[in-house]
């Protein structure tokens, strides 16, 4: 039983040691336009948006949101997805890269995989394309998909009606 109690005992103060290191921290904004929320809540009113690479001091975790200052010291609530622990290369900040803002992704590509990410994403890719004799058709379909434009609002509209993100319940 006395056991049983210590347990708990060492479960909390581990539970609430990490609750106010998080607090107090800096995190760093991943995400363009990545906006700051009145409440933790997607659909709350945005304050501002803060763009990539900006440094934000938590001030408070709230299930998926972080209640975060900014060095303006405007003060509201983000969505967790949109913030990193580790500051972004300023390569990521600085680049029009579709998946600039994933460069501490664990995501990997196979062979047959990287076929799809020949253009427009790297110099890498290019040159991968030219060693590998990747056909041309491929390079121009890659192309017009990558010329598909969507606004933040289609963005928006196609997150909250699957659900997903900061939209997720």
């Amino acid at each position: 039983m006395k056991k049983r109690y210590f347990l708990v005992a060492l479960m909390a103060a581990l539970v609430f040691s990490g609750v106010s290191v998080l607090a107090g921290g800096s995190m760093w904004v991943t995400s363009e336009k990545a906006r700051l929320k009145s409440k933790p809540k997607a659909s709350s009113t945005t304050l501002t948006t803060v763009s990539v690479g900006a440094k934000v001091s938590v001030l408070e975790s709230k299930k998926r949101w972080y209640k975060v200052r900014t060095s303006s010291g405007k003060k509201g609530w983000m969505y967790r997805g949109k913030l990193s622990d580790t500051q972004p290369s300023k390569e990521t900040e600085d680049s029009d890269n579709l998946f600039g803002s994933m460069q501490a992704s664990s995501i990997s590509a196979d062979e047959a995989q990287t076929s799809r990410s020949i253009r427009g994403l790297s110099k890498e890719t290019e040159q991968y394309a030219q060693q590998r004799r990747t056909p041309e058709v491929y390079k121009k379909a890659l192309d017009q998909v990558l010329a598909i434009r969507i606004t933040d609002k289609e963005v928006d509209v196609f997150l909250k009606e699957g659900k997903i993100g900061e939209y997720a319940p």
